[in-house]
């Protein structure tokens, strides 16, 4: 959920199938995704997303508009990711590593703020949706937005 633009020292290049196991899907579009450099050249335990996936493969395409995998998470309001499929939040946690504590306090924060917002203007069902609308609108996305949207949508 960090940001990430079309900048080297930004981003990488994401095989969701690996290119170990599948060589034929290595420039395969629907195979390759942009991710975050992910704690590369850091210890294993400090490496998250493809850095830390590194030859496993996901379980779920997160670009596949079909599987829709934002709908198959959670957060707790101390900023972990979670899901209700057991092999889903393996990977989430043991191939992803995404409840790594950084970026838990990351998400954290992103409820937290969103949360004074809401107790602060009490918005009506109009105003949620007009926020989540306001956030999702520009050109490049606030880090973390997905878990302020997935609270707003919550508040619908």
């Amino acid at each position: 959920m960090c940001r990430i633009d079309d900048r080297a020292i930004s981003m990488k290049i994401e095989h969701w199938r690996c290119r170990a196991n599948y060589p034929a899907k290595e420039l395969d579009y629907r195979n390759l995704l942009a991710s975050c450099r992910g704690g590369e050249g850091l210890p294993r335990q400090h490496q998250h997303c493809d850095t830390g996936k590194a030859d496993d493969d996901l379980r779920w395409n997160p670009a596949d508009p079909h599987r829709r995998v934002e709908d198959r998470i959670g957060y707790g309001i101390d900023g972990a990711i979670r899901s209700d499929d057991p092999p889903f939040d393996a990977q989430m946690n043991e191939v992803l590593n995404l409840n790594l504590a950084r970026i838990k306090r990351n998400r954290e924060a992103s409820l937290h703020a969103v949360a004074q917002w809401y107790t602060r203007t009490q918005p009506d069902r109009r105003r949620v949706a007009r926020e989540i609308d306001r956030r999702l609108a520009p050109p490049i996305l606030a880090p973390y937005v997905p878990v302020v949207i997935w609270w707003l949508e919550r508040k619908l």
